[in-house]
Formats: structure tokens, C-alpha cells, sequence
């Protein structure tokens, strides 16, 4: 075979052993300008890799900066809102985190002199925002909260909190856009090493075929030389498949690296969503909270948050009012457990009712009296997730207002029950003893103008006899210039809403005395006059000690109305009492006159007897008929002594009933027959429509209220009839007298059955009588258990209707 150019050339131009050394050398050559041009793109590939990654850097450290300056100037709100200084952690530590990712930002973007720009003015803007915050914060100790809350100063924050989110965007931009480049710049550096790695395999896979051809020829004869050459040939086409699993391992690594980018780039945008979601999120719920606390700021009622431990979170102005009444700095519970603050509290109802909203998982409300400021309130607890919610709300007003209709209306109820005023005004003593006072006392004036305690109230019956025997051992004075003598003596009520110790001295008559009062503790008092028909009969004194209420304007118009009531009952039992006397003085004299009245009257219907005999000589027609007109005079004045005497019996109560077995028909048939001559006289008729029945009753009582039914039916009746009727209903029988005489007016059904009251008012009375016997008519009919009514109209006629009871003999 004849040798190649290629062959000629390097046979003749070097030695055989320079030739072999020369092929020898070219592999080695060949490799180390791949190595190195390979070494060269992946430096530069490496370099452009690292750039990608401070992009991703900076872009995290950015957002990072930013979301722990919004970190910083929440604490500083909660601090501001709360003045919890355990809010402050955050906001210091987030300072320190914003200087360690300035400096890191400024190592990331050292070599770019627009990003290190961008980088000092955020650090410009950061510096000034935590200048406003700590500004705010220092306001906080010195209690100008207000200044730290106004809107001019939120403003500025919130202006300068936007300059640093522009910022930040700025520069995040900007380095975005620099990641563009940079990942331009690294895509073309894989795709130029991997074309460098292509033509280095290709030129050294040519050059290797040329060389082995070469080295073939040209050792022939050296097999030696061509077994080396063979290896090194060997060699070359390891090393070049070395180099292409080394490309293509490149080309994998630049497809991870490319996917990693991408990774970065959804992960980073993820991230700003969701830093902008929470931001959003932190936004809205510091905006619900603000409108919260201006809710329960401008409620009337006291409202408190509580966390888990119960420990406040929120006070509004109301509830502070409460807290400063109790002794508390309200400004300073913020954070503070409840039980330790206001201890007093364990064990009353609050601690057992809020126990029991939370246990229970639902609203609670119940009402509580609190003698510290002596107010009623209406409590409400609502248990939430986390914490627990409480509005008070002061319902004195109406528990006092309802406690004093209460009052009014038991009094009322006492005061008639009984005509005994002494018994009266102490149980009204003892209800006005309680929920207004604790100690109740009573002073009237007598007859002769002195005034005396008639009693003393209080909730323990050892007090009341201790009470007497210091008021025997220090009388009170009531001749002084305050008090319960003044209050009589002028008629005006007399209040004390604070008893000092100045006025214990000043009443006190010596040390033990002065010592006695302390012991009692007194808080308030209340002295009103008790008033009836422009007279005052007394006072009504209200004492409360250290835990009652405190006495007011509205308490003195209720005492008022209580004294008034009392005074009035009193006036009306003096009343009644007078009228008992005056009654019992009537009865008296009417018996007195009827007796006397009936002695001469005996004395002439005896002489008109002997007269009209004939015992003195005989009369003629005309004397015996005055004998008669004077029998009828003396008999209807000794009917009107029989009522009389009857009506005074009765009315003081000495009127004996005597039950016996009787006939109705019996006693009917004497009424009718003793009314006859009457009737007949006017020309009346008498009917009798009636059963025979057997009764245990008092038939002479019962014979009187039939006489004078029809005694009346005669008076009253002109023409026409009398009936008389009887009719059994069940245990009662009914026995009617029904004339058709002048009848009665429907408004003086009832008056006809008063004392001494007559349908004919007129001094020129048609009909005589005492007016009377309806009214001792219906005594008796209650007397012996029945009754009597009427029914009539005017000008046609009465019927009236006697109900007696039927008890079986």
C-alpha cells in the first residue's frame, strides 16, 4: 500500500523515534485542550450559577426585611393598644433581624452599584419608620396614648411603611430583572460547552483515526511500537467517551439547574402571595379589633375581656368607673388576673356564674347587689374560644324601684289588715327592715304632745332589746335642732346620705355612748314625718350600716309615701277607735231613753186599759174612741222603742241568738196575723203562698224581720195586695215579701238598709218611722245565717227576699 500525505509528511519530515514520540504526544495534547477548554465553560458556567443564586438571595432577604418590619410595627401596635410591654419582644427582635438582612443584602449586591443604592435607601426608609415607632413608644410610659394613637402620627407611619414596600419592590425588580440575565447568560454557556464538548469529541475522534492510521503504517515493522500506539489509541477512545459522559452528565446537570431555577421562581412567587394574603389577613383583623374596641368603648354598660387565665385584655371607660369605685388603678389591669386584683370577689356569685358560663359553653346572665357601691347590676358572661366577655349593667334604679312597690304594697296590705295601729306599724317596721334599711324605728306623738319610740325593727331580735335598753339609758333628745323632734316639729323629712364620725361625736352624751354608736356602724340615715289630714303623728326613722344603701332623693320620696300610708292608718284607727267610743256611747243612751222612754209609756197603756173597762164610770162613744186613737199612738211608740232598743242591742253586740225547732209556716201565719188590722185598715189584702217546713232557727228573730217587711209593705202600699211567698233551694230556703207600694230608685237598693236612712227624706214625711227596721232587719238575718235583698222598681212595687239556712232538725 502506498502511504498517505499525511504519512509521507511525517516519515519525512522526523525520525522514526521523534515520529512515535510526536504521535505519542498529540493524544496527551488533545486532552488537556479539552480538559481545560472544559474546565474554562464550566468555571464560567459555575460563576453564572452562582449569580442565579444571590438573585434568589436577595430577593428572600428583601422579603424577609420586609416582613419583619411589619413584625416590628405590629408589636409596637399591640403595644400601643394594650401597653403590655411583653409586645415589645417582637418589635426588638425584629430590628435586629432587619440590620443582619441589610448587611446581607449589601454582601449579595456589593458588586452592583444601582442594587447598593436601592439597598441604602431601604435602610434609609427603615431607619426613619423605627424612628416614628419608637417615638410612639415612648409616649406609651408617660400617658399620652392618644398622641401615639392620633392620625397624624399613624399617617406618617403608614406613608413611610409604603416608601419602604417601594422600596423593597424596587429592588426586587431590579434584581429580577437581573435573574433574567443571568439565567440568559448561564443557558448560553451550557449550550457553548456543549457544543465545545461536541467538536473536541469529533476533532479527537478524526485525529485518533488519523493517528492510529498513521502509527499503523509507520509501525509495521515495530510491533512493539504499534501495540503502544494501539493503547494509547485505546486511551484516546476511552478518554473521549469519558468526555462525552461528561457532556451529557453536563447537559443533565444544566437541565436540573434549569429546573431549580424554575422551582425558585414559582416558590418565590408563592411566597409573595402569601405574603401579601397575610398581609391582607393582619390587615383586616387589626381593622375588626379597632372596630371592637369602639363598640364596647361607646356601650353604656361595663364591659371587660378576659384571656384563658383570666387575665384582661380590654377594659372599657364604664367598667374602669366600677374598678376606680372598688379601689383599683383601671389603667393598670391590663394583664393582670382578676382574682389577684380584686380578691374580694372569690367566692361570691360572679366567680360561680362565669364558672359556669364556661363549663357550660354558653351565655349566662343573672343579677347581683354589690354593698361596696352599693348598685345593683345585671351581669351577662359570654364564654368564646380563648376568652371570656362580661357586661355589667347598673339596674339600681329599677330593683329599687320595684323594691319599693313591693314595699308600698305589702305595707299597704298590713296597714289594713288591722285597726291595731301599735301591731301594724311594727310589721311595717319589720318590711321596710331588709332590702331598705337595717334598722327601722317609729316615734309618735301623743295626746298630751310628748313624743314616744312605739317601735324598733331590726333583722335580729337580740338588737331590738339591745336598742331599748340603750334608748332607757340615753333617751333621745328630741327637742334638738335635727333629728326626730325637729322632723315632727317642722313636718319637713330630714336625710343624712353620710354619717361621719364628726357626727357621731357631736350626738354622742359621753364616751361610752360615742363608743356604742361607732360599734353600730352607721352609714346613712333617713328621718320623714308622718303626715294624715295635715297633722303629723309622728316620724319614721331608716338607718343603714356600713354595708347598706347609701339614702338618696328618690329613698325620701318612697319613705314618704310609706310614712304617709302609716299615718294615714294610724288617723283612721284613732278614727274608728272614736267612733267605737261614740257608737258605744249611742247605744248607751238609746238604751238609757228607751228604758226611760218605755216606763211612763206602760204607765199610760195601763191607765188607757183601766179607762176604756170602765173601772171610773162608764164613757161614751167619742171618749172610748180617744181611748183607742191613744192605745194606737202608745203602741206605735212602743214599736219604735222595741226597734231602738233592738238596734243598740245589736250593734253592741248583745244580741243572743237562740236556735230552736220551728215551723216557717208558723211563724209567717203571727207576722201576717199580728199586720192584719193594718192592712185591713188601708184596704189591703194579704196573700200567702207558702210551704210547710221544719227549721232550727231563732223563730222570734225571724218573726221581727217578717214584721217589719210587711210592716213596711203596708206603710208604703196605698192599693193592691201583699204576697207573701217561700221556696226551698237546696240548704236555703227563701221567703219573699212582695207589695205594690212607692217602690225604690235602683241608687238606693243598698242605702235603704243603712241606719236611721228613709226613702221619704222630706221633713213633711208622709210615712213615720225611725228608719230603722231594714237595717236591724238585715242584723238579725246575718245573725241567725241568712240574708236580705231587694228587687224594685220605682213606682210598681218592691219585693223583698229573705234567705234563711235550712239545717235539718
Amino acid at each position: 500500500m502506498s502511504p498517505t500525505k499525511g504519512e509521507l509528511y511525517l516519515r519525512l519530515s522526523l525520525p522514526g523515534a521523534a515520529q512515535r514520540r510526536l504521535l505519542a504526544l498529540v493524544p496527551v495534547i488533545l486532552v488537556v485542550l479539552i480538559g481545560a477548554l472544559t474546565y474554562e465553560r464550566s468555571r464560567l458556567l459555575v460563576a453564572d450559577v452562582q449569580k442565579v443564586e444571590r438573585s434568589h438571595e436577595t430577593l428572600e432577604r428583601s422579603a424577609s426585611l420586609l416582613t419583619r418590619a411589619i413584625d416590628g410595627e405590629t408589636g409596637q401596635r399591640a403595644y400601643l393598644l394594650t401597653g403590655d410591654s411583653t409586645f415589645l419582644e417582637p418589635y426588638k427582635g425584629a430590628r435586629g433581624d432587619i440590620q443582619r438582612l441589610l448587611g446581607e443584602l449589601r454582601r449579595l449586591v456589593h458588586d452592583d452599584r444601582a442594587q447598593m443604592s436601592g439597598v441604602n435607601a431601604i435602610e434609609q426608609l427603615v431607619n426613619e419608620r423605627f424612628a416614628l415607632l419608637d417615638s410612639s413608644i415612648a409616649q406609651v410610659p408617660v400617658e399620652r396614648l392618644s398622641s401615639a394613637r392620633s392620625s397624624p402620627a399613624l399617617l406618617r407611619g403608614k406613608q413611610k411603611m409604603d416608601q419602604l414596600r417601594a422600596a423593597v419592590a424596587a429592588l426586587q425588580s431590579r434584581e429580577i430583572a437581573l435573574l433574567a440575565d443571568r439565567r440568559a447568560a448561564e443557558q448560553r454557556g451550557v449550550a457553548n460547552a456543549a457544543i465545545l464538548i461536541v467538536i473536541a469529541a469529533v476533532v479527537a475522534v478524526l485525529l485518533s483515526a488519523l493517528i492510529n492510521m498513521a502509527i499503523s503504517r509507520a509501525l509495521d515493522d515495530h510491533a512493539k511500537a504499534n501495540l503502544e500506539l494501539g493503547r494509547v489509541n485505546e486511551d484516546l477512545e476511552r478518554q473521549s467517551e469519558q468526555l462525552e459522559m461528561q457532556a451529557v452528565e453536563m447537559e443533565s446537570q444544566a437541565a436540573e439547574l434549569e429546573a431549580t431555577s424554575e422551582d425558585l421562581r414559582s416558590t418565590n412567587d408563592a411566597l409573595s402571595r402569601t405574603t401579601q394574603t397575610a398581609e391582607e389577613s393582619r390587615d383586616a383583623a387589626e381593622h375588626a379589633r379597632l372596630q371592637l374596641e369602639q363598640v364596647l368603648e361607646h356601650l353604656p354598660d361595663a364591659a371587660s375581656v378576659f384571656d384563658s387565665e383570666w387575665r384582661w385584655t380590654y377594659v372599657n371607660a364604664p367598667a374602669k368607673r366600677i374598678l376606680r369605685s372598688l379601689g383599683v388603678d383601671a389603667d393598670r389591669v391590663s394583664g393582670k388576673v382578676l382574682w389577684d386584683t380584686l380578691p374580694q370577689i372569690k367566692g361570691t356569685r360572679f366567680e360561680s356564674e362565669t364558672a359556669r358560663a364556661k363549663s357550660e359553653g354558653r351565655v349566662v346572665e343573672y343579677e347581683e347587689y354589690l354593698p361596696e357601691l352599693d348598685a345593683w347590676l345585671e351581669n351577662t358572661v359570654v364564654p368564646a374560644e380563648g376568652s371570656v366577655m362580661t357586661f355589667s349593667r347598673d339596674v339600681t334604679r329599677r330593683k329599687r324601684e320595684e323594691q319599693g312597690a313591693k314595699l308600698l304594697s305589702d305595707a299597704s296590705r298590713v296597714l289594713q289588715s288591722t285597726l291595731d295601729y301599735e301591731k301594724t306599724l311594727d310589721a311595717v317596721a319589720r318590711l321596710a327592715v331588709g332590702d331598705m334599711s337595717d334598722w327601722c324605728a317609729v316615734d309618735l306623738v301623743d295626746s298630751d304632745g310628748t313624743i314616744r319610740q312605739v317601735v324598733v325593727a331590726h333583722v335580729d331580735e337580740a338588737r331590738i332589746k339591745w336598742a331599748r335598753e340603750l334608748n332607757k339609758r340615753y333617751p333621745p333628745d328630741y327637742s334638738g335642732p335635727t333629728g326626730v323632734g325637729h322632723v315632727i316639729k317642722t313636718g319637713q323629712p330630714d336625710i343624712y346620705p353620710d354619717i361621719t364620725d364628726e357626727m357621731l361625736v357631736a350626738a354622742a352624751r359621753d364616751e361610752d355612748h360615742l363608743g356604742l354608736m361607732r360599734e353600730l356602724r352607721f352609714r346613712s340615715a333617713l328621718v320623714v314625718p308622718m303626715i294624715a289630714r295635715g297633722r303629723t303623728l309622728g316620724a319614721l326613722t331608716l338607718v343603714s350600716t356600713d354595708k347598706g344603701r347609701r339614702y338618696g332623693d328618690e329613698d325620701v320620696v318612697l319613705a314618704m309615701e310609706v310614712a304617709t300610708r302609716a299615718a294615714l292608718a294610724i288617723d283612721n284607727a284613732q278614727l274608728y277607735r272614736g267612733a267605737l267610743a261614740a257608737s258605744e256611747a249611742k247605744s248607751a243612751f238609746l238604751a238609757t231613753m228607751s228604758h226611760e222612754l218605755r216606763t211612763p209609756l206602760n204607765a199610760i197603756i195601763g191607765y188607757q186599759s183601766l179607762l176604756k173597762e170602765g173601772i171610773d164610770g162608764p164613757l161614751n162613744e167619742a171618749q172610748v174612741a180617744h181611748l183607742s186613737r191613744i192605745r194606737a199612738s202608745a203602741n206605735h211608740l212602743l214599736g219604735l222603742i222595741d226597734e231602738v232598743l233592738t238596734f243598740s242591742r245589736v250593734e253592741a253586740g248583745k244580741e243572743v241568738v237562740h236556735r230552736e225547732k220551728t215551723s216557717l209556716q208558723s211563724i209567717i201565719n203571727a207576722a201576717i196575723n199580728m199586720i192584719a188590722p193594718l192592712a185591713e185598715a188601708k184596704g189591703l189584702s194579704l196573700r200567702v203562698d207558702a210551704d210547710e217546713l221544719e227549721l232550727l232557727t231563732d223563730g222570734n228573730k225571724v218573726r221581727q224581720i217578717l214584721l217589719n217587711l210587711l210592716s213596711n209593705a203596708v206603710k208604703f202600699s196605698d192599693t193592691g195586695e201583699i204576697v207573701i211567698r217561700s221556696r226551698l233551694d237546696g240548704d236555703s230556703v227563701h221567703v219573699s215579701v212582695a207589695d205594690t207600694g212607692i217602690g225604690v230608685a235602683a241608687e238606693n237598693l243598698e242605702r235603704i238598709f243603712d241606719p236611721f236612712w228613709q226613702v221619704e227624706q222630706r221633713s213633711t214625711r208622709t210615712v213615720g218611722g225611725t228608719g230603722l227596721g231594714l237595717s236591724v232587719s238585715r242584723t238579725l238575718a246575718r245573725l241567725v245565717g241568712g240574708d236580705i235583698r231587694v228587687e224594685s222598681e220605682l213606682g210598681k212595687g218592691s219585693t223583698f227576699i229573705l234567705t234563711l239556712p235550712v239545717e235539718r232538725a
